[in-house]
C-alpha cells in the first residue's frame, strides 16, 4: 500500500481562492488577441440575440394578426 508521509504536505495559509477578472499575459500581442475575441464573441452573442427577439416577436405579430383577420 502507499504510505503517505504528513511532513511532505505544507499548510495553507491563505484559504481564500483568488478570482482574477483575466488572465496574465507575457506580452502584448496575446492580451490583444484575447480582448479582441473576447469583444468579437460579445458581439456575436448581442447579434443571435437581436436574432432571436426580432423571430420571436415576427411570430407573434403573425398569431394576433391572423386573430384579429379571423374574427
Amino acid at each position: 500500500m502507499l504510505q503517505i508521509n504528513p511532513k511532505k504536505f505544507k499548510q495553507i495559509q491563505n484559504k481564500a481562492i483568488p478570482s482574477p477578472l483575466r488572465p496574465k499575459f507575457r506580452n502584448k500581442t496575446e492580451t490583444n488577441i484575447y480582448f479582441l475575441s473576447k469583444r468579437k464573441f460579445q458581439s456575436e452573442k448581442k447579434q443571435s440575440i437581436l436574432k432571436s427577439i426580432k423571430i420571436i416577436s415576427g411570430i407573434i405579430i403573425l398569431v394576433v394578426g391572423g386573430y384579429f383577420l379571423s374574427n
